[in-house]
């Protein structure tokens, strides 16, 4: 989803934090007390983002939270930060490339604990919640007391440690950019007015692990998940305990990174390096160990670019086993890190390398082999037949296991019939390229169907269907429609158990 122009938030930091309230698409709300305060010393000093680079953020409604998780599952997030403003450079990232300037890990989970931030006068408002002033103020002045309660439930980190400002220079999607979300700790918040007596009576004012069975005490002004259903030991099972609530940016590099320079570089021989899970026989040093584990964890993360990196450095660390030899006792990895680095046809050839020495006349179709990881990794530009391998691959996944959205599985499939137009099959036995497709449709609807998304599952199957012979016997529009439904129904909705009605 596009969300460019300023997210609706209200940054927090503890000390001396900051806050951003602006709607998307919509120019700053800010009263005119805050914008006095802003032209002040102290005031510009605690927007400073140096001082702040952990802000909280609340006030995301649905949307805006979607949207940022979308991003964040896929590309790290680069941000423009200035003063108290935080924008989401949505733009800032490769579309043909996932994980262009890196990815998250899996979420860390932690047994968290509940934490709490009070605001009883406006000293406290002003050094925890700056920009808060312009609606609290008034409030505050006049007695009323806040809290803020939050709980850590886990938290993800970026893949590498740093983005490079020659990384982005040549994407307009990325002007002005300052910073990146290195890391995101996920969990829930409220934050709302209370009396002294409730804010000393102990115990949270929200229900904070009551499971949504005790009474509030306090009514949330804002609030982000739902506290009530925290707890330490099921909050990777509940949903409402893991949303983005706080955020830790890391100012954009200067200049170039080390290793950038080769990360770039055309399909040559030295692009064509080769590394991968360390066989059992390989010994090598705990550090070069260290970064072909973490490399490892890039790939899982769908950042080639980042595995590439940590396998280069593999390579310096343990020159006795270089990762572009093939008999130096490494197992392939490295080709699929440059298949998802957007580097398809290096990728291939590599992964090729391996196979010729490895195999001993075990694969006697080379090809085949090598294309049996195409659709799964390929990235950025590619050939036609590329092109198609990973669509059917978007496709096949969506027919067999949950995760892939509707808007996936449609867009897949209508790229793979427009693929076929101009790829042929080599012959018969040209897999899966040959009579994949005749049943497209199935798979993209049942993919669809996966998803929740029952009505853009019937129109893939209708689409497919209309070319069968099964319907062209049938001479009515009425007695069309009942048999695509009733095969909709029976062969997709009964199997993956949605769209029956």
């Amino acid at each position: 989803m596009q969300f460019r122009g300023v997210i609706s938030l209200f940054l927090l930091a503890l000390p001396g934090a900051c806050a951003a309230t602006q709607a998307p698409g919509s120019g700053s709300r800010e009263s005119g007390q805050s914008q006095l305060m802003g032209e002040t010393f102290a005031g510009k000093n605690k927007c400073n983002p140096d001082n702040h680079e952990r802000p909280f953020v609340i006030e995301w409604d649905a949307t805006d939270m979607s949207s940022f998780e979308t991003l964040a599952k896929r590309d790290v997030v680069v941000v423009r930060y200035e003063g108290c403003t935080l924008r989401i450079l949505d733009g800032c990232r490769d579309d043909s490339v996932p994980g262009a300037y890196g990815a998250y890990r899996p979420v860390s989970w932690t047994g968290g604990s509940l934490e709490r931030v009070e605001i009883g006068t406006e000293a406290d408002l002003y050094a925890k919640l700056p920009l808060g002033v312009a609606s609290l103020s008034g409030r505050v002045a006049g007695g009323e007391h806040f809290r803020m309660e939050y709980f850590v439930a886990g938290t993800r980190n970026a893949t590498r440690p740093g983005v490079y400002r020659a990384e982005i220079a040549d994407n307009p999607g990325c002007e002005g950019a300052t910073h990146f979300v290195y890391s995101m700790n996920l969990g829930a918040f409220a934050l709302g007015s209370a009396s002294e007596r409730e804010l000393s009576a102990g115990g949270s004012l929200y229900g904070f692990g009551a499971g949504g069975t005790q009474k509030r005490t306090a009514k949330a002004d804002k609030q982000g998940g739902d506290l009530a259903s925290c707890k330490s030991d099921s909050a990777t099972e509940i949903d409402s305990c893991k949303l983005p609530i706080r955020l830790t940016l890391r100012p954009i590099e200067p200049g170039d990174s080390p290793d950038h320079a080769n990360r770039r570089a055309p399909d040559t021989s030295g692009s064509l390096n080769a590394a991968g899970k360390v066989a059992e026989t390989v010994e090598m040093s705990a550090e070069a160990r260290e970064r072909y584990q973490a490399a490892q964890d890039k790939l899982r993360a769908g950042d080639g670019k980042g595995c590439l990196s940590e396998l280069d450095k593999h390579d310096e660390l343990d020159p006795k086993h270089p990762s572009n030899e093939p008999t130096s006792g490494l197992d392939p990895v490295r080709p699929k890190c440059l298949m998802l680095s957007g580097q398809c046809d290096a990728g291939k050839a590599l992964a090729r390398k391996y196979l010729e020495h490895k195999s001993s006349g075990r694969y006697p179709n080379l090809d085949s082999e090598v294309e049996s990881v195409v659709g799964e990794f390929c990235r950025g530009k590619m050939s036609p037949r590329d092109e198609l391998l990973t669509s059917l691959h978007v496709l096949a996944q969506g027919l067999v296991q949950d995760g892939t959205s509707a808007a996936a599985c449609a867009k897949a499939y209508d790229r793979a019939k427009q693929l076929y137009k101009v790829v042929k099959p080599k012959n018969d036995q040209d897999r899966p390229i040959a009579g994949s497709d005749k049943g497209m449709h199935h798979w993209a609807a049942t993919c669809a169907a996966r998803a929740g998304d029952c009505k853009t599952a019937l129109r893939l199957f209708k689409d497919g269907f209309r070319s069968t012979p099964a319907y062209e016997r049938l001479k009515t529009p009425q007695d069309r429609d009942a048999y695509i439904r009733t095969g909709f129904r029976n062969g997709i909705g009964n199997i993956v158990g949605k769209c029956t009605d």
